[in-house]
């Protein structure tokens, strides 16, 4: 497992963060269009780490069911972490704009400090491209969230209910030692914790699997099925054209 870099401890969480914009914008050509995308957590145990957003031409994709995951979607599924996701579909060819969700999203219902269950932010495209989007399910071994290639309105606004996935890059252990320490401190109730950083190679799958639907929290570990689990979709994404 990566080591989870973009949340250190629960005492960080009151600390003010900014969002910036992954800085890559693909000038084409195109007249840019912007968009505000909104992204709501359903869930009542999973809170969501920082992840990326990105618009890009409908053959390129961030990721897709039943393909492995990339080592960028892999960092993201096991430890939150969104830099190699950015370096990657940054110096990737048909991106419009990357953008870093640098900040976690709390469970429905739930704000801790500045941290809350929603995000917005604003995003450009050029016309014909299409939206994904990745972000860690804390609470889990290699689970994820995301959007895959959504298309973007051309007038008005669009909602996408999302769901969650296994990058089929870790073993679903649900075992404490083996999971993200911020599911302490964003999620329902505190784990014992690990104190090597949960850099544990032995829950790596070799081969890795293709990424699949999550089966969802099972109980068979130190994860609680009520506490951590969820039904269905596990976000709204609401994505408004904007000029």
């Amino acid at each position: 497992m990566i080591r989870y870099i973009a949340l250190v401890s629960a005492a960080a969480l009151s600390a003010v963060l900014t969002l910036f914009p992954g800085g890559s914008t693909n000038a084409a050509g195109s007249p840019l269009r912007t968009y505000r995308v909104t992204i709501e957590n359903t869930t009542h145990g999973q809170p969501f780490s920082p992840g990326v957003a990105a618009t890009h031409r409908p053959n390129t994709n961030v990721f897709q069911v039943g393909e492995l995951a990339s080592a960028g979607i892999e960092a993201i599924a096991e430890s939150g972490n969104e830099a190699p996701a950015l370096a990657m579909l940054n110096a990737s060819p048909g991106f419009t704009e990357v953008f870093d969700i640098n900040r976690p999203i709390t469970p429905d219902g739930v704000t801790i400090g500045d941290f809350t269950d929603s995000l917005t932010f604003e995003i450009t495209a050029r016309p014909g491209d299409r939206l994904s989007l990745a972000l860690m399910l804390i609470c889990t071994n290699d689970g994820f969230t995301g959007l895959d290639s959504a298309r973007l309105p051309a007038r008005g606004s669009v909602s996408f209910d999302i769901n969650g996935y296994d990058s089929g890059t870790e073993r679903d252990t649900e075992m404490s030692e083996d999971i993200v320490d911020p599911c302490s401190g964003l999620g329902p109730v505190p784990l014992a914790g690990d104190p090597n950083g949960n850099d544990d190679a032995s829950v790596d799958m070799h081969p890795h699997a293709a990424i699949a639907h999550h089966p969802g929290v099972t109980g068979v570990g130190d994860l609680s099925e009520m506490a951590h689990g969820w039904d269905g979709p596990v976000a709204i994404v609401t994505v408004e054209r904007v000029d």
